[in-house]
């Protein structure tokens, strides 16, 4: 909701509970668009509604001076070789661990940042529309090769301090895979940061669509995320996608629902990640994703009996 909804928080507030009412689910995550004033409105109202806040997606609430309409989760990279940057971005992401505490709420979704001299939000989805790894995203992979390592290492550093805070404040801390190549972590580093944070509060947070995207670029299988990192899973973003048009209501899309609930049936938070659309479609992906993740808990428990 933008416009001039943005610069009255009551009213925001109130059209984000009229959408929460229509929508029907029992639970939600906050994010990033939501500044401290609509925060302020919207948390007391809640609880009287049945609904319950189940993740939060740094930053949150949206950082002092940052303008509603400039709001993403990577406005201060976690991974830049900036250490101003670097420490905004750390300090939004305490804000959020801090929010989650006092919410009672377990899980905070990072994102990690990106490669900043590779930023180009066309290579990756032409590489998927067009079927498969493309000459662009192939040099791509290779210039990423060598300038990576010092923004792992950078995202290191701003692992550490948050770690060390989510694990007293009992909240873990979801590491997004991405969807643009040039964004961190891709599959190798997710499995670095996980050795080299072995023991504290963080796994992967796995975005279905994102992995979907990748798939088609000729990157990582998206099961494969799953298979390697799945057991210590955080959450789940649930979201339909046409090629590389991700972020649709569930069924609207080309996945295969059935195996990817099947897949994910154990994941401790599921989210529905769909921020446009119909209504009518939303609530028909909620009501299918419903059934196959019951179906999928009653195979889990068949499977356990034997």
């Amino acid at each position: 909701m933008g416009g001039a909804l943005a610069h009255d928080p009551d009213a925001e507030a109130a059209a984000l509970l009229a959408a929460l009412e229509e929508a029907g689910l029992p639970g939600l995550e906050l994010e990033y668009r939501l500044s401290r004033p609509v925060l302020e409105r919207l948390l007391p109202e809640l609880a009287p509604r049945g609904l319950k806040v189940v993740s939060l997606h740094s930053p949150v609430p949206l950082p002092p001076g940052v303008p509603r309409q400039a709001a993403n989760a990577d406005i201060f990279s976690l991974a830049s070789l900036d250490a101003e940057v670097r420490r905004r971005g750390v300090d939004c992401a305490l804000a959020a661990l801090e929010l989650a505490s006092d919410l009672e709420v377990k899980a905070v979704v990072l994102h990690l940042g990106n490669v900043e001299a590779l930023v180009d939000k066309q290579v990756t989805p032409t590489a998927a529309q067009d079927g498969g790894l493309s000459n662009e995203l192939h040099t791509m992979l290779a210039e990423r090769a060598g300038l990576a390592p010092r923004h792992l290492d950078a995202v290191s550093f701003s692992l550490e301090r948050l770690a060390g805070r989510a694990a007293p404040l009992g909240v873990r801390l979801g590491l997004e895979n991405r969807y643009h190549a040039f964004q961190i972590p891709d599959f190798a580093e997710l499995g670095l940061l996980l050795d080299r944070f072995r023991g504290a509060p963080l796994g992967l947070w796995y975005d279905c669509g994102h992995a979907w995207v990748q798939e088609l670029a000729g990157l990582t299988p998206a099961a494969d995320w799953l298979a390697a990192y799945g057991q210590g899973l955080v959450g789940c973003h649930l979201h339909d996608a046409v090629q590389a048009q991700d972020h649709q209501a569930p069924g609207l899309g080309e996945m295969d629902w059935p195996a990817l609930t099947r897949a994910l049936a154990a994941a401790p938070v599921k989210v529905l990640e769909v921020p446009g659309g119909e209504m009518a479609d939303l609530r028909r992906g909620a009501a299918m994703l419903a059934g196959l993740f019951a179906d999928a808990e009653r195979a889990r428990e068949k499977e356990a009996q034997r």
